[in-house]
């Protein structure tokens, strides 16, 4: 899987030339490699097609266009908006704040540097736990004390988790904020006292659901009115 082993980039490319291999002075690449002059859309789109629906302003609830598909786009993308947003640039730049999947909504923000803001709450989604089965003490309460970990890195998070019935879902409150969550990144979730790792999970979409510059212990529930109004930023009630 790795045939370049421990070698350095300078001495791939210095072995490439003196094979004569046909790469040796092909650009660094910083997409998916195996596309090569394909554009990522068009790829996207030959094997999955579209499947259109509404834009909306995150914050306002407005409906702005239509999208072609919801995975064309990615959290935080700015580029490949213009058509979804024609008619209101002059409000933008827009980014893509958030994905509703069951509605097939693509979410859209023009204060992205505070949808940036660190979180102190996630989703998890398709969780596998280790021992087989979620603890034993859930039977009795559905929250649980961890310590959880989203990246490499020694750093970790004490959190509590509330676990769905299942065990399968669980929501997430940390203690402190953590400024790089992403839809689809692992999280590992391990025993506060004895380093046990107890379990793993996949951040879901609805995470972003919420924006982080509410507070996340005051949010209870989400949702987007029917007809655009209100939205998620709307939508968005305290206890």
């Amino acid at each position: 899987l790795c045939p370049g082993g421990e070698g350095k980039k300078p001495q791939v490319r210095a072995l490439a030339r003196e094979l004569n291999l046909p790469t040796q002075d092909r650009k660094d690449s910083q997409g998916i490699c195996f596309l090569g002059k394909l554009k990522f859309e068009d790829f996207i789109g030959h094997h999955l097609g579209e499947n259109p629906g509404r834009v909306v302003d995150f914050e306002t609830g407005k409906e702005l266009g239509e999208h072609k598909g919801l995975w064309f786009h990615t959290i935080g993308q700015r580029k490949g908006l213009g058509s979804a947003t024609a008619k209101f640039t002059h409000l933008g730049p827009w980014y893509v704040a958030a994905k509703d999947v069951a509605g097939n909504i693509l979410y859209v923000t023009n204060r992205y540097e505070e949808m940036q803001a660190p979180r102190n709450a996630l989703d998890l989604d398709n969780l596998n736990w280790l021992s087989g089965a979620p603890p034993p003490s859930l039977a009795s309460s559905p929250k649980l004390d961890v310590m959880i970990k989203m990246r490499h890195g020694p750093n970790m998070h004490r959190a509590s988790l509330e676990i769905a019935p299942g065990g399968a879902t669980a929501g997430v409150r940390l203690e402190t904020r953590d400024a790089g969550l992403a839809p689809g990144q692992y999280a590992a979730i391990y025993h506060p006292e004895t380093g046990e790792c107890l379990a793993g999970g996949v951040v879901s979409d609805s995470t972003f659901l919420t924006p982080p510059f509410l507070d996340s212990r005051e949010v209870s529930t989400v949702g987007a009115a029917e007809g655009g109004g209100g939205g998620l930023g709307g939508g968005v009630q305290s206890a």
